[in-house]
């Protein structure tokens, strides 16, 4: 008899620790909705505040067209036996010097030189859907501007110095797909007025990267780094043109991202659904038994 009732005694959990457990759930539910609105609320908030232009592109396929009155012929040359591309813009001629050759004859100019070279008529479209954005580019409430970028591998030094993570490799085009960190990218934009201007961009470095050196400067006593001033930025028409010719994108930057303004909102909401979980499943787990 004595024996059956301890039995019967091992294998009941004890209600005051289940009871633990559950109100622990409740007050992880608390910590989700207290910080999940207050984070959707500077979110945004931030996004209204913020002016961040985000622009839509149409690629160009065509080797002859007509841009702000003009007319622009795009082709294949050598000079100096060296190939170039050769872009005819009412009197302005720009010739880009072939950064990467074309490993198949493929029929397009553009299929051949895609690696490299893009072409895209773009316009900024904040706040308009796209069928929006498409009406007022038909009936030229906006007029588009029309960009050139170029990708050039191993086009400037590297930041840091070579380690057993990452070695210098040789600098050709096929290692420069590795290497997209020291990769040149030259942004043309061809105005309406007829002139060409020239910018000269490098691959964003990473929030990460950014931060190691930084630490690595700060152990040191030494100068601590800023982010390269010729980086391609986030919300800019040359960072989203250069999407389509890099080999690889870019990991985000951390400066220009909402999430900045989390605070403490971010980690208790994070905390909360960790709490959340836990306490659920201690809260269900089956009773252990002793034999």
């Amino acid at each position: 008899m004595g024996t059956n009732q301890t039995n019967k005694s091992t294998m009941t959990p004890p209600r005051e620790s289940r009871k633990i457990y559950w109100i622990l759930f409740v007050i992880s539910i608390g910590m989700i909705a207290v910080g999940g609105i207050a984070l959707s609320k500077r979110i945004a908030n931030y996004n209204e505040t913020t002016d961040h232009p985000l622009f839509a592109y149409i690629h160009i396929s065509s080797t002859s067209f007509t841009f702000a009155g003009k007319p622009v012929k795009v082709s294949e040359e050598t000079i100096d036996n060296k190939e170039v591309i050769r872009i005819q813009y009412g009197d302005e001629v720009l010739l880009l010097d072939v950064a990467i050759p074309p490993l198949q004859p493929l029929p397009h100019i553009y299929e051949r030189h895609k690696d490299w070279l893009t072409l895209a008529l773009f316009a900024d479209r904040s706040g308009l859907s796209m069928k929006e954005f498409t009406r007022k580019v038909e009936t030229d409430e906006i007029k588009p501007r029309f960009g050139v970028v170029t990708r050039t591998p191993f086009g400037f030094e590297r930041l840091e110095e070579p380690n057993h993570e990452s070695l210098q490799q040789e600098e050709n085009w096929g290692n420069g797909e590795i290497r997209s960190d020291v990769s040149r990218f030259d942004c043309y934009e061809f105005l309406r007025d007829g002139t060409i201007t020239h910018e000269v961009k490098r691959f964003p470095e990473s929030g990460k990267s950014l931060i190691r050196r930084q630490s690595y400067a700060k152990l040191k006593g030494e100068e601590i780094p800023q982010r390269n001033q010729g980086e391609l930025e986030e919300y800019t028409w040359q960072h989203g043109a250069a999407l389509k010719i890099m080999a690889r994108a870019p990991a985000v930057t951390l400066e220009k991202q909402a999430l900045r303004v989390a605070g403490w909102t971010l980690p208790t909401t994070a905390a909360g659904f960790l709490l959340m979980l836990m306490s659920f499943f201690f809260a269900i787990a089956p009773a252990r038994t002793s034999k």
